[in-house]
């Protein structure tokens, strides 16, 4: 589980990594980032969910602070795959992290405008 934690981190600070030097910019607004995860709770997706905050956090991005984080919880339900990923599109996050690849095709089906990151967790070794 500590491979997919820091995989997830990399990814969600990779996906941030063109975005945020426009932030800074500005200086005034704070940047959204949008989660779609597979589970159907928090609770359930603690371990990497936890990893991803901590990731941020050893970054100097606070959530709630100078950043936030928009979570969604599809419960491994096809049909709320696409009305969550759409959902997060309305509410104008400026990159969505799709973490399983039936995240990855809602996310891609709602939005051409914001910056979404897809990729294929690691296998554990044998």
């Amino acid at each position: 589980m500590t491979t997919r934690r820091r995989f997830l981190v990399g990814l969600g600070v990779g996906s941030l990594s063109t975005a945020l030097p426009a932030f800074a910019q500005q200086g005034v607004k704070t940047p959204k980032v949008g989660v779609l995860w597979h589970a159907g709770s928090a609770e359930e997706e603690k371990i990497p969910l936890g990893g991803l905050v901590e990731g941020f956090r050893n970054l100097g991005y606070v959530d709630g602070k100078n950043i936030v984080l928009e979570h969604r919880f599809p419960n491994e339900q096809p049909e709320r795959f696409f009305s969550l990923a759409a959902e997060l599109v309305q509410i104008e996050v400026d990159v969505l992290i799709a973490v399983t690849r039936q995240a990855a095709v809602a996310a891609q089906r709602a939005t051409t405008t914001s910056s979404s990151s897809t990729s294929r967790p690691p296998r554990p070794s044998a």
